[in-house]
């Protein structure tokens, strides 16, 4: 008879811990969403970034352009000189600052980290990404 209820116990400490575990990890999250949208209110000027994603559109299209038409090296060319172009942009690094918190909790910070990585377009072709 003991051993039921040790066991019932036991669950019931578990589920507990794990509700309490499951709200600290959602608080948390929710206060590093917040301190993300200080730290973009504070130190991006979002109209810079908004040229930039309608660049970057244009880029994206020119780049595909090049790729469909067989002109590989001037679609990686292109590639490398738009990445090294954003890479040194002071609002693209207040940017990539501000979301690097979140980490794989906010799909958009790591896809921020990783799309535009030199490294990257060095080790595998534009045209073969897309």
């Amino acid at each position: 008879m003991i051993k039921p209820l040790s066991l019932a116990a036991t669950l019931s400490i578990i589920a507990t811990s794990s509700s309490i575990a499951q709200a600290n990890e959602h608080e948390q999250m929710m206060q590093n969403m917040l301190q993300m949208q200080r730290c973009i209110s504070e130190t991006v000027d979002m109209r810079d970034i908004e040229a930039m994603a309608s660049n970057g559109e244009k880029m994206a299209k020119h780049i595909k352009q090049l790729c469909e038409s067989g002109q590989r090296e001037q679609a990686q060319d292109s590639a490398m000189t738009y990445a090294k172009d954003l890479q040194s942009n002071p609002n693209f690094q207040a940017m990539q600052t501000c979301t690097a918190p979140m980490g794989r909790s906010f799909p958009g910070a790591q896809a921020l980290q990783e799309e535009f990585d030199i490294d990257s377009l060095k080790d595998n072709h534009v045209c073969d990404e897309l």
